[in-house]
C-alpha cells in the first residue's frame, strides 16, 4: 500500500502505554523460519492432538504478509494477568481465566491504539489479531523483543512472566525503527519442565526449541478435549480449567508484576463454580475465558479432579 505511512517506534510505543500495554514492540513483516519457530516439527510429530486446526493456513501463520496483503510491519503488544492472589478449592482454574475474556478486551485496547495512531498517521490501517487468527503470537512477541519463549513454551517478558496476553497488529505501514530479540534468559533453569505432572513439556531434537505435547497437557484436556471422559493417566494436580503448573514455579513470574485485583466477591464466585449447576455456571462464567468449555465439560472436569 503506497499511502501507508512511515511509523515513529518512538510514537507507536508511547500510544501503546496510554492505550494501557505493559509492553510494544514492532518487528519487520518477513517469515518465520523452522530453525525458529518448530512449528513442523510440533505438527508432525502430532503434539497438536485434536486441535487439528491447527493444521491449516500454514504458510499464513509463517508469513503474516499472507494474512494482510503488503504487511511491512508487526506491532507485538503484551498485557499481564497476574492476580493479586490466587482461587483455593478442588476445582482450580487457570489464572488466566479470573477476570473479563482477553479476546474483547484486547480487541478493545487495539482498537483504542489505532485510533491514538490514526490522530498522528490519518491513513494508518492495521488487522488487530487476538489469539484466534493464523499468526503464531508469541514467535513475532519474541522478534519484536518484548520477551522471549520460555522452556514452557510461553512468551515471557521481564516484567510481568509468562503472565501475559498477547496481540498484534499487522499493517502495511514500514516503521523507523524495529527491535531485536531479547536474548533467552531462562538460562540452565528447569524449573517449568521439572514441574509438569504429566511431562507434556520437550524441546526439537539439536535445537533446543521449546515444544508443547499437548496429547499430555492437562491445560489442553481441560479445555480443548471434547471427549466423554479425560484420559485416567492424566494428572490434574487440581485443575478443572487449564494448568499453571509450569507457570507457577519461574523465577520470573515469581516476582511479576500484579495486574489483576482478584476481589473477595470474584474469589468467592469463582471458588462457588465447584458446585455450580449449569444456570450458575453460565451466568459467572459469562464474558469470561471460561465460556470456552459448556457445564457438561465442567462437570466431567470436576469429577475427574476427585480420584
Amino acid at each position: 500500500m503506497d499511502s501507508a505511512p512511515l511509523l515513529s517506534a518512538e510514537r507507536v510505543k508511547a500510544a501503546a502505554q496510554t492505550a494501557g500495554f505493559d509492553a510494544c514492540g514492532i518487528a519487520a513483516a518477513a517469515p518465520l523460519h523452522e530453525e525458529e519457530w518448530g512449528f513442523d516439527t510440533w505438527l508432525a510429530n502430532g503434539y497438536q492432538a485434536d486441535m487439528h486446526y491447527m493444521e491449516e493456513h500454514r504458510d499464513m501463520r509463517s508469513d503474516p504478509r499472507i494474512l494482510v496483503a503488503g504487511a511491512k510491519s508487526v506491532i507485538s503488544l503484551v498485557v499481564g494477568y497476574k492476580p493479586s492472589r490466587l482461587m483455593e478449592g478442588t476445582a482450580r482454574i487457570a489464572q488466566y481465566a479470573y477476570g473479563e475474556d482477553y479476546h474483547t478486551r484486547l480487541k478493545h485496547m487495539l482498537y483504542h491504539l489505532i485510533g491514538l495512531l490514526r490522530e498522528h498517521y490519518p491513513d494508518f490501517e492495521a488487522r488487530p489479531c487476538v489469539d484466534t487468527a493464523p499468526i503464531s503470537d508469541k514467535q513475532w512477541a519474541a522478534r519484536a523483543g518484548v520477551g522471549w519463549i520460555g522452556r514452557n513454551t510461553l512468551l515471557v517478558n521481564p516484567v510481568v512472566g509468562s503472565y501475559c496476553y498477547v496481540g498484534e497488529l499487522v499493517t502495511p505501514s514500514p516503521a523507523d525503527h524495529y527491535d531485536t530479540p531479547l536474548a533467552d534468559r531462562c538460562g540452565n533453569c528447569r524449573a517449568c519442565v521439572d514441574a509438569c505432572p504429566n511431562h507434556a513439556l520437550t524441546q526439537k531434537p539439536g535445537t533446543g526449541i521449546p515444544l508443547l505435547d499437548a496429547r499430555r497437557c492437562a491445560s489442553y484436556h481441560t479445555i480443548e478435549n471434547r471427549a466423554e471422559r479425560l484420559p485416567k493417566t492424566l494428572h490434574r494436580s487440581g485443575y478443572a480449567f487449564g494448568c499453571d503448573c509450569c507457570q507457577v514455579v519461574c523465577p520470573v513470574n515469581r516476582t511479576a508484576a500484579v495486574r489483576y485485583t482478584l476481589t473477595d466477591e470474584r474469589k468467592s464466585q469463582l471458588e462457588s463454580l465447584a458446585n455450580a449447576d449449569a444456570t450458575t455456571f453460565k451466568r459467572i462464567t459469562k464474558h469470561t475465558a471460561l465460556n470456552r468449555i459448556r457445564h457438561a465439560q465442567w462437570l466431567r472436569n470436576i469429577d475427574d479432579t476427585k480420584e
